[in-house]
């Protein structure tokens, strides 16, 4: 789904849908809502049986784990997967993006967490504990040569973030800015990752916003990304691609600007993250 089309088919009051709209997806769910599980795949993606290697909090709300990455699996930076997990309903499995690069040993998922029982199974997820994983599928992956603006709402840093991970590794030489949205100070997803990032790749910038809370202390933007933060980002960049990434409502939002903006729709790259239970 483009950037028009997405525009078209979300409206400002987005609700959560239960299946993905993911382009490429090749994956078949049988059986009622409760008990999905993966039964048939059309050729790719594959499917692999994995074990957790780690897990760990983020913020007060969300919680990473990092898979061994199965002998034969390959990605682009990046893609995402469907993640199968045992949860106390049965067998679920929901698209996840891969919130790493592939130059990293592992690979990785984030969320935010809920009382569903497939978030309560990730929340659960300890070292040694069986997933699978299915993939990899779509196209909202880094174009290696091309200056890049990331908008990010929330949990929707995962792919951004393995993005960043991607061109310091590989020392690519485009500038890469990143405007990240988030509530609150404390709920900034992969902070000291994204510090870290800063210091190892010299052409990456981030630049943080809060929407809610912000204490005395905060020295960083307040507010919605809006036109002065795009403008401010962008400056200096020739024909950037504009990467968002966040909930249905973010990137409708975002996607709004830019048009505003007359950025053409050939260099938007979109990635939503549906509500789920």
């Amino acid at each position: 789904m483009g950037p028009l089309q997405f525009l078209q088919h979300h409206q400002a009051a987005v609700a959560p849908s239960f299946r993905s709209e993911s382009r490429n997806t090749a994956v078949v769910f049988r059986g009622p809502k409760a008990h999905l599980e993966v039964e048939a795949l059309a050729g790719p993606p594959r499917g692999f049986r994995t074990r957790i290697v780690s897990s760990r909090p983020l913020t007060p709300s969300t919680r990473a784990i990092e898979p061994e990455k199965p002998a034969g699996f390959t990605f682009g930076p990046t893609q995402f997967t469907f993640l199968q997990l045992q949860t106390e309903e049965g067998m679920d499995a929901r698209p996840m993006s891969l919130a790493t690069s592939p130059t990293r040993p592992h690979l990785e998922y984030a969320v935010r967490l809920s009382d569903s029982p497939y978030k309560r199974a990730f929340a659960a997820l300890r070292p040694d504990d069986e997933v699978r994983v299915f993939g990899p599928i779509g196209d909202f992956v880094l174009h290696e040569t091309r200056p890049a603006v990331f908008l990010a709402g929330g949990i929707g840093i995962t792919p951004l973030k393995g993005m960043a991970e991607y061109a310091a590794d590989k020392g690519l030489p485009i500038p890469i800015r990143l405007v990240y949205s988030n509530r609150s100070e404390d709920e900034i997803v992969y902070r000291r990752e994204l510090d870290s990032l800063e210091k190892q790749n010299p052409r990456f910038q981030v630049i943080h916003t809060l929407t809610r809370s912000s204490g005395p202390t905060w020295k960083g933007a307040t507010g919605r990304i809006d036109r002065a933060l795009l403008h401010r980002v962008a400056d200096g960049l020739t024909d950037p691609i504009y990467y968002v990434s966040g909930t249905p409502g973010m990137v409708v939002g975002t996607l709004r600007l830019l048009r505003d903006l007359e950025i053409p729709d050939s260099r938007l790259e979109v990635e939503a993250f549906r509500g789920y239970d």
